[in-house]
């Protein structure tokens, strides 16, 4: 491979018979350097091309205006709208942004995790992926001063600052609304512990069946990973095997889009025989073409929010801010009927 013909100071420098600290120093607006060096140096860095080493640049200054932001799956369009509320304020607050996907692995996580931290960027906004949690790396990165904030999942063993929705009171309202429509078979889709959102909304899955006085069926409570094709085998064979619900509380959009076509391939209507509710209003389970109760997280406003407070634990002075910050929700009830259906 032939090495890179990059732009440097020191080129700059020998064609204008100046040391590169003056070169520096010009670009930066040094106050010890002249006006029309300043400008001499300017006009000829622009010619050239020249753009400023980011990697020297963090040595020198200790801070790269890098920021990390990892996402658990680029199908999902809640991850796709925080990212771009992060990405754009992130550029308001002079910071770049690199993105970086775990497809809900841990292993693969801990690799994103460990590039972020060679690139020396100055704070990650992650979303933990389930199961193994990377507890080793993280200790690493606070070692190294890097700062982490939770968005949508939390870490409950550690206190970083987090931006969420209240995932219990979200599907409390959700599994209310189903019940509201005098289903009383409800059926709890995906994982109901580890992750965080999991759990909790397991919880208010719960918390609304007893607000109902409806008792809880075992069978009713399906546990399965958060893919589409899990979520399929799991619903469909709970719809071989006799179990009848008629409303499912599915715990994110994959597993949403799992279950709906496990139920169409069964025979069964959408929303007539069963009600399927989701969570973060994701596009993906508009390809279903069945109406659905959904719940908006407000992605875009998790992502800016969750920028705020990575940027003001990075610059503080003082001790860092660790506090947990929820955005607000809003129950919708999403139109698709290619086929008729009364509506939920």
């Amino acid at each position: 491979m032939a090495p890179r013909n990059k732009v440097t100071l020191k080129k700059i420098a020998e064609l204008l018979k100046v040391t590169p600290a003056t070169v520096s120093k010009a670009l930066h607006d040094s106050s010890d350097i002249s006006d029309a060096m300043r400008k001499k140096v300017k006009k000829t860095a622009d010619k050239l091309g020249y753009r400023p080493n980011i990697l020297a640049r963090t040595l020198i200054q200790h801070r790269s205006f890098l920021l990390g932001v990892i996402i658990p799956d680029l199908r999902i369009s809640f991850f796709s709208e925080s990212s771009r509320g992060i990405y754009e304020r992130a550029r308001k607050r002079n910071y770049e942004t690199i993105l970086m996907v775990h497809d809900e692995k841990h292993e693969i996580e801990k690799e994103n995790l460990e590039f972020l931290s060679d690139l020396h960027v100055d704070g990650i906004l992650l979303n933990p992926a389930p199961g193994k949690f990377n507890y080793d790396v993280y200790d690493k990165l606070v070692e190294e001063g890097i700062q982490i904030v939770c968005y949508d999942r939390k870490l409950d063993d550690y206190n970083f600052p987090s931006v969420t929705i209240d995932d219990r009171k979200a599907s409390y309202i959700l599994t209310c609304e189903m019940l509201r429509l005098r289903r009383r078979k409800i059926l709890f889709l995906g994982p109901n512990k580890g992750i965080s959102v999991a759990r909790e909304r397991y919880l208010g899955y719960l918390d609304a069946l007893s607000a109902y006085k409806v008792a809880l069926n075992p069978d009713y409570v399906i546990p399965s990973d958060l893919s589409q094709t899990h979520s399929y085998e799991k619903m469909k064979s709970a719809l071989d095997r006799g179990i009848e619900p008629d409303a499912v509380v599915c715990v994110g959009a994959l597993v949403a889009y799992g279950a709906g076509n496990a139920i169409l391939d069964s025979g069964l209507s959408i929303p007539d025989d069963i009600i399927l509710g989701e969570f973060g209003d994701n596009d993906i389970n508009s390809r279903l073409g069945v109406p659905f109760l959904t719940i908006n997280q407000n992605p875009y406003k998790i992502g800016q929010a969750a920028v705020d407070l990575l940027v003001q634990n990075i610059e503080a002075k003082e001790k860092v801010v660790s506090e947990h910050i929820i955005i607000e929700t809003k129950l919708l009830r999403r139109e698709y009927g290619i086929r008729r259906h009364r509506s939920v």
